[in-house]
């Protein structure tokens, strides 16, 4: 039977082969791509056994796989790979008398600390992916993370794994491991063998990962191989059950910035906070704080730092950091006790790795040294003389890390599509191989050796240790299909690095900001931030949990066309259409992605290319001119409204591919326009108020509400007549029509603008079109439209800017959902600062609604729009009975129909609030 069949018929999880999804698994967050000939997603214990067994039956290679976000090609492979994220992570005891949990190895790492917290506990090493880092990876890597001071690496918290070895066999390593197992004592015995010759090789720092952890089998208690597998990448076995210690959480903690001039005057500065007994000490450099001051997620978290400093190091204390500062330090020192400015650094510190790839150029700081340890006491001497070195190779680097563990990240500029930069880049490894040699370390202090260092590894401990590594491998895997070419027998440095896109297209989009859709696509660096399960970013994939539905795998899908490997119909490809499909154009990923990943704007050039060569849809035409289909209803809407509630066209809208199961948005029965016309203007300060589609056609109350409190405010409105912006075919990528309402509605504000005139949106998904996508489609130096953008904002921006609002403080409860848009591109910020002076609001922590205009509509969709909703919405409004806020129009459609209650517009609040 071919392996395909074998695979169909043993495996209950799904089994993936088509082209893109392998495109999707052959890269993580390093430099390579290696395509798999299958991937399964197992649904148990039993999956992965069959899974192991296909693979030795047919001599093809196993490779295990978590959330991807290992920067060394630890998880990539020719053969089989086993995404154990999706169904094993189960978190499947908590045992707080014996201080343990038991998992699965698909558990994120915040995940379990949350389930912790509550408990007073905490996983110990804390990498900085911790929101998708699962535990397989992190056993995988022996992972530690910012704290490691205090609580080490994975490697002193996993108590037992439970794993498949390559024969089939289930074996559980830890302290009750029979002695007498073929592997324990053949294992046991190399180790008592060559005792003087490990001690002797293995450096003695607090952060090495490199190899396998033989110096851990050394000591005279109970024989347990627990240890030497983790770090082992996956090539001894497929861990399925992880035993790991839990530590109580510190009662309070404080931070102490230090702010330098020169980076090497403040790694000095290492030795002696380290006396001071930190829990953490971290660096971060002037690349990174500079790019988060540009980031729309981290600009406004920067709050602590002074200056333009070289670096900063961040030092974390249990208990007051005033003993550690009795003699100046720094140009500049920053306490924070405040545990939200506090999180502000460290999100800006987490961020560091996606911030120094958000560059827009092929020429990136470039994952290949970025792990080198050494001890902390000599970290100071090591810098200065590495980088004395890439000054000599013409290069520079963005550096970051754990300084108080002696491990540093340290990430040269390097165009992987130039072949004489590729071979300098083998230059610096080698040179760095030999200088951290030099001081007593290693070139991983916690990611791994993977395919990136893995070919240094008879280099850096010698052909006697190699050949117990080599050794290892054999007793545990002798026909080297458990993740072949990591830790021994690896490939070339150079060979399966990520291929770049060669085709330069022509778009109707205007890229040129981000360097053109090419690098646009190519700035995914794999980081899996998309991976997350808060915030906007990817409502799919917090819905699905299934990587197919990650931006990250449709950037490399889009990659993969780019570069020719997928399909010849470039952006008209039906391969790239699937993989986009649950894309709801949120946003999220332009502000929250640490690259900056537009997918929305890539979609919606993808469909403008796909719908040229394949056609419109009788529905994404409905769809996208419902402008101008509301315009024409509008002359008889009781008639409209009452025949889309018949059942013969509800049949029709079915067949259609329209949802049956949620009513379609009703027309009002007057225009807010007419109504405009009849209300009676005041003096005053003139603003307009730009009126959009929904709030013209739909829900003219809105706007009504909104000239209510405008007019209180002692401005006079204008409202010229209704030009719909084009949101809706935008979001269909019917660009040709779109760029005519850009056009036409530029036209109609511009006077307005050049007479200052502050131009209001309500709909923010309208108003922030104007404001964004009007960018693409008109260019981004189209000078009439960086006048209209000057002058246009939210309603909840207007608002907030005034000093005094003539309204009474109501002291109530409300809670606010902002529309993804919102929150991508402006923030909640205003709105909530609006609520706070009139009582007690509070945000509901949710993403997107999930209705994305009219994706929650469509048929296919309507589960996954429902499903998105469910994650926290949904639940957070109908537990309860505060008035609930959603400025977005279709936001508030979802909530009505799942819940039941009335959302109100912010104008439509404050209009029902009593004047001061």
């Amino acid at each position: 039977m071919t392996l395909f069949n074998d695979l169909k018929q043993s495996i209950q999880g799904t089994i993936l082969s088509d082209p893109a999804s392998l495109g999707i698994y052959s890269v993580d967050a390093s430099i390579y791509e290696v395509m798999p000939t299958a991937v399964v997603l197992p649904k148990n214990i039993n999956d992965i056994r069959s899974a192991v067994k296909i693979a030795a039956k047919h001599h093809i290679p196993i490779t295990p796989r978590g959330a991807a976000t290992g920067i060394t090609g630890g998880c990539l492979g020719s053969g089989i790979i086993l995404d154990l994220s999706l169904h094993l992570n189960r978190i499947l005891e908590i045992n707080l008398e014996q201080e343990y949990a038991l998992c699965e190895p698909g558990v994120v790492q915040d995940r379990l600390n949350d389930a912790l917290r509550t408990n007073g506990y905490r996983l110990g090493p804390d990498t900085s992916t911790g929101n998708r880092a699962t535990l397989g990876g992190m056993l995988a890597n022996n992972a530690a993370g910012a704290r490691s001071l205090k609580y080490g690496r994975m490697i002193d918290h996993v108590l037992e794994v439970e794993m498949i070895l390559a024969t089939g066999e289930i074996i559980t390593f830890g302290p009750n491991t029979p002695v007498q197992h073929p592997i324990v004592q053949k294992i046991l015995q190399m180790c008592n063998q060559n005792k003087e010759e490990i001690k002797k090789r293995f450096p003695s720092i607090p952060r090495r990962v490199s190899g396998y952890n033989l110096d851990a089998l050394l000591g005279d208690g109970i024989p347990n191989l627990c240890p030497l597998i983790v770090g082992s990448e996956g090539t001894l076995g497929v861990v399925t059950k992880i035993k790991v210690a839990i530590a109580p959480l510190p009662k309070q903690t404080s931070l102490s910035v230090i702010h330098f001039d020169d980076m090497i005057e403040g790694l000095s500065e290492v030795p002696r906070l380290l006396s001071f007994n930190p829990i953490s000490l971290e660096m971060i450099d002037r690349n990174i704080l500079e790019a988060g001051q540009t980031s729309p997620a981290l600009k406004d978290k920067l709050d602590w730092l002074h200056g333009n400093p070289a670096m900063v190091l961040v030092a974390e204390f249990e208990g007051d950091p005033d003993q550690a500062l009795e003699k100046p330090i720094g140009y500049a020192q920053t306490i924070l006790k405040d545990p939200k400015i506090q999180e502000h650094v460290w999100l800006v510190r987490k961020a560091g790795l996606g911030l120094l790839l958000s560059k827009r150029s092929y020429s990136r700081a470039i994952a290949f040294i970025e792990d080198i340890s050494v001890d902390p006491q000599n970290i100071a001497e090591f810098m200065q003389e590495f980088l004395a070195y890439l000054e000599k190779k013409g290069k520079r680097a963005g550096i970051y890390g754990h300084a108080g563990s002696g491990c540093l990240h340290i990430r040269p500029y390097i165009d992987l599509r130039d072949p004489k930069e590729r071979q300098t880049m083998k230059q610096i490894q080698e040179h760095v191989a030999d200088l951290v040699m030099q001081y007593g370390g290693t070139l991983s202090g916690e990611h791994g050796d993977g395919l990136v260092r893995s070919w240094l590894t008879s280099k850096l401990y010698g052909e006697n240790i190699y050949s117990l590594f080599k050794q290892v491998k054999e007793i545990f895997d002798p026909n080297h299909l458990m993740n072949p070419g990591k830790i021994v027998r690896a490939p070339p440095f150079l060979q399966n690095l990520r291929k770049t896109p060669v085709k330069s297209l022509d778009t109707f989009l205007d890229f040129s900001k981000e360097g053109g859709i090419e690098l646009s696509a190519d700035l995914c660096n794999g980081n899996a931030q998309c991976r997350k399960k808060e915030g906007t970013m990817c409502p799919s994939f917090q819905a699905t949990g299934r990587e197919y539905d990650s931006t990250r795998a449709r950037a490399q899908t889009l990659r993969g066309i780019l570069h020719g490997s997928l399909s010849a119909d470039g952006l008209a490809s039906k391969e790239l259409y699937h993989v986009l499909d649950l894309c709801l154009q949120c946003k999220g990923c332009k502000s929250e992605c640490p690259s900056q990943v537009d997918m929305a704007k890539m979609k919606t050039e993808f469909l403008h290319h796909f719908h040229k060569k394949h056609g419109l849809t009788l529905r994404d035409r409905i769809f996208g001119h419902i402008g101008t289909i509301n315009q024409i209803s509008s002359h008889f809407p009781r008639l409209f409204n009452a025949i889309g509630k018949t059942r013969p066209a509800k049949k029709m809208i079915e067949t259609l591919g329209i949802t049956s199961q949620r009513e379609l948005p009703e027309l009002a029965l007057k225009r807010f326009s007419k109504w405009f016309s009849k209300h009676p203007k005041i003096g005053g300060r003139k603003i307009l108020l730009f009126n959009d589609t929904f709030n013209e056609f739909n829900c003219p109350e809105v706007g009504i509400a909104a000239v209510k409190v405008l007019e209180k405010l002692g401005y006079q409105i204008i409202s010229p007549p209704w030009t719909c912006c084009g949101r809706t075919l935008i979001s269909k990528g019917m660009l040709d029509s779109a760029k005519v309402q850009a056009e036409k509605l530029i036209a109609t504000l511009l006077p307005y603008a050049k007479e200052n005139i502050p131009i209001i949106g309500l709909e923010p998904s309208c108003l922030l079109t104007i404001k964004d996508d009007f960018q693409g489609l008109l260019g981004y130096e189209n000078p009439d439209l960086k006048i209209v953008n000057a002058m246009s904002q939210t309603f909840d921006q207007f608002i907030a800017s005034h000093h005094k609002l003539p309204f009474q403080n109501t002291k109530d409860s409300v809670k606010l959902h902002g529309h993804c848009h919102q929150k991508a591109l402006t923030g909640t910020s205003s709105a909530m600062k609006i609520l706070h002076t009139l009582g007690n609001p509070s945000e509901i922590p949710s993403g997107c609604c999930g209705m994305a205009g009219s994706f929650g509509y469509e048929k296919e969709h309507y589960q996954i729009s429902m499903a998105i909703g469910e994650l926290k919405l949904f639940p957070a409004v109908r537990q309860t009975e505060d008035p609930i806020i959603a400025d977005g129009f279709s936001c508030r459609c979802q909530i009505a129909h799942a819940t039941g209650k009335t959302p109100l517009h912010l104008a439509q609040y404050l209009a029902n609030l009593k004047y001061v």
